[in-house]
């Protein structure tokens, strides 16, 4: 069997727009692999896969705070805090 290795990382983002390159890359080993991204913050954050398109937000104390994603091997974020401010992610994969 496989081991699979844990990630944790908390991090905060206070740009208004989407940067050139995305802010989180997440490149899984193991198909079976999860993870999640928590808004810990009190400023809604927007999300894009691509960063040009609006995907989503993660909106504090809503169910859209939280994101997860189970099987998915590489994903590219972007984040902005539309109204200003710094916002808290969590990330982790297990």
């Amino acid at each position: 069997m496989a081991t699979k290795q844990n990630f944790f990382q908390k991090v905060t983002f206070s740009n208004t727009d989407f940067a050139v390159d995305p802010d989180i890359l997440i490149d899984i080993r193991y198909a079976t692999q999860s993870f999640s991204l928590v808004n810990e913050g009190t400023t809604v954050i927007e999300y894009s896969f691509d960063g040009v398109n609006l995907h989503g937000d993660m909106t504090p104390e809503t169910p859209t705070a939280a994101i997860f994603f189970d099987n998915r091997l590489v994903t590219k974020m972007w984040f902005r805090v539309p109204l200003g401010g710094a916002s808290l992610v969590r990330v982790e994969a297990w």
